[in-house]
């Protein structure tokens, strides 16, 4: 009697063991597969980004053309950006505050562009008459809100560049802003409450 309850036990014990393990391989594959899930949802929504640098040209005003590229799967929506553009000392108001809003659908590969106008009056009032010899630099922070029809999600994007102005009569390229500049760039934004960031 005794060696049968302890082949009871034993296979009892067996068979709990057993379901123990499967339940463990149960979950580890619903995290895989959630994990999974979620990195294809990453990769096939709508992202924008520059596929060409942004045009810069001096007139009566500074104008900038942003192109900015889906290169997501998903087709972006109701794509509104929000510009601001502040000289590099982080003393003074902002030179622009922009709004703007995209009515079509951005596909995939397609471009959207934004064109922002800066009076030169603003940018340097010292310079406008010498035709521009030399601007100082500037911040243009970019924050891109838009919806992702297909996972029915909305989405949004900070790009923080520079414009090293114009040295030596020659217009320089924008330019990435360096780590130590962001974090004072959203200080500045902060302190000021100019715009949601997060």
């Amino acid at each position: 009697m005794l060696e049968k309850m302890k082949k009871i036990t034993l296979s009892t014990f067996l068979v709990s063991g057993s379901t123990a393990v499967f339940a463990i391989i149960s979950l580890i594959s619903v995290f895989i597969t959630i994990n999974t899930w979620q990195t294809q949802r990453e990769a096939s929504r709508p992202y924008f980004t520059f596929k060409e640098s942004p045009r810069i040209e001096l007139a009566d005003e500074v104008s900038l053309e942003f192109r900015f590229f889906n290169v997501g799967t998903h087709p972006a929506t109701e794509l509104t950006s929000k510009t601001m553009v502040f000289h590099e000392n982080l003393t003074e108001n902002p030179i622009l505050i922009d709004t703007y809003r995209v009515v079509n659908d951005i596909p995939r590969d397609t471009a959207a562009s934004l064109l922002l106008y800066l009076d030169a009056n603003d940018v340097d009032a010292n310079d406008v008459d010498a035709n521009y010899p030399d601007l100082d630099a500037y911040y243009i922070v970019i924050r891109l809100d838009y919806w992702d029809p297909i996972l029915k999600d909305s989405f949004a994007q900070t790009i923080f560049i520079k414009w090293p102005g114009v040295y030596q009569e020659r217009v320089q390229p924008l330019i990435h802003m360096e780590a130590g500049e962001k974090d004072r760039v959203i200080q500045y934004i902060k302190e000021r409450n100019l715009a949601p960031l997060d």
